[in-house]
Order: C-alpha cells, then sequence, then structure tokens
C-alpha cells in the first residue's frame, strides 16, 4: 500500500497519515476519509512523504522518482 504524511502537520500533536485508495484515485485520511487529495496532487507536492508498506515493512518513497509512479 501507499501512505502519504504532509510535513506541515509534524508540528502539531499528531500526524495524519493519508492512504492511497485504488478505487477513488485518492489519497485518503485514515481517520476521516472525508478528507482526501488526488494522487497528483500528493505526488507532485514536495510537502508530501511518501511510504510504500506491506504492514510489515516501510520504505520512504524516493522523492526524485515521483514523475516515474506509473499512475
Amino acid at each position: 500500500m501507499i501512505r502519504a504524511i504532509y510535513t506541515g502537520d509534524v508540528r502539531f500533536n499528531e500526524c495524519n497519515v493519508f492512504e492511497y485508495d485504488n478505487q477513488t484515485k485518492m489519497f485518503q485520511m485514515i481517520n476521516d476519509k472525508e478528507i482526501a487529495y488526488s494522487f497528483e496532487t500528493v505526488m507532485e507536492d514536495e510537502d508530501f512523504i511518501i511510504f510504500l508498506t506491506n504492514g510489515d515493512v516501510v520504505y520512504q518513497m524516493d522523492t526524485k522518482n515521483r514523475a516515474n509512479i506509473e499512475k
């Protein structure tokens, strides 16, 4: 699964996590599904940190390769 956090949120007590939903093609906030961003918005915004995870292991995606990810 692909997850993202917005770096501006780290200054608060909680840092929201967004998870990519294949059906909606949106990154939805895990705790509030009404807050969502398009795939393109998250991938093009350098203020988002993108992670790939299988549930056990997490890898931070290299941001310089963002444009190479297939939609």
